[in-house]
């Protein structure tokens, strides 16, 4: 296995984690996929935490920044994860 294969795979689990970590202690929420229709009309919204997940070099590549989004590192979630407040709905932006 190549170092190009193993990296989607901790990017996929350190995503997984902060989703899990994310999560409502209490509550048996779901993670859901929202389409960038219904995204786009909760953007800048006070209770939205949208968090820009792409990794380093797709984001600065990309000629698209979304509004109001705090822009994450994906492989360092213990970094940032104790910063989102848990009383809103968070949503995690990772396509390119």
């Amino acid at each position: 296995m190549t170092i190009k294969n193993i990296q989607p795979m901790v990017l996929a689990a350190s995503l997984l984690l902060a989703a899990a970590l994310l999560l409502p202690r209490n509550a048996g929420a779901e993670i859901e996929r929202i389409e960038k229709e219904e995204l786009s009309a909760m953007l800048c919204s006070p209770q939205i935490i949208l968090l820009d997940v792409r990794t380093g070099e797709v984001w600065e590549k990309s000629k698209i920044k979304i509004k109001c989004s705090r822009r994450v590192d994906p492989y360092n979630v213990e970094s940032w994860i104790a910063t989102i407040p848990q009383d809103k709905q968070i949503v995690l932006y990772c396509c390119s």
